[in-house]
């Protein structure tokens, strides 16, 4: 794998996801809509990584890792940076974020990605969210993902 682009945006991330749609009736007819405070969030997030997008979108066989560290002061120290199982989703996080980083123009589109790593923690000092993107190299890195799998599951 080659590392392509690697950056943070500092701050306790947004909790809401692209799943908390609004729905009205209209004409018998459910209209979906984005709510006002959704819109606000992710307008946010765009601005946020609208410094970090490069000249042309990274295209590829790509791994992004991703990273949401919540700020929790009441964290005691054995309990800082720690995993978070508490809500939001994970996926519903990624979803939003990787939709917002393919408007932004960092990645070509979403369908790109071939290895996704999600995360999830507590931390009392470093909130934020923290991107990395590598370029996967098939030979090298399938047998390096997939040798192991292999001799589990056969």
């Amino acid at each position: 794998m080659r590392l392509l682009s690697e950056f943070s945006i500092k701050g306790t991330p947004s909790t809401r996801t692209a799943q908390q749609k609004g729905a009205r009736v209209v004409s018998n007819h459910i209209i979906f809509y984005e709510k006002p405070e959704v819109r606000k969030d992710n307008e946010a997030l765009y601005w946020q990584l609208y410094p970090h997008a490069p000249e042309k979108p990274f295209y590829g066989k790509l791994c992004v890792r991703l990273m949401w560290v919540f700020d929790k002061k009441s964290l005691t120290k054995a309990e800082d940076n720690t995993f978070n199982d508490k809500r939001p989703d994970l996926d519903n996080l990624a979803k939003g974020t990787l939709d917002i980083m393919q408007k932004v123009g960092i990645i070509a589109e979403d369908s790109i990605i071939a290895k996704l790593d999600l995360t999830k923690a507590w931390s009392r000092h470093h909130a934020g969210l923290y991107i990395q993107i590598w370029l996967m190299d098939d030979e090298k890195d399938i047998n390096t993902y997939f040798y192991g799998w292999r001799q589990r599951v056969t």
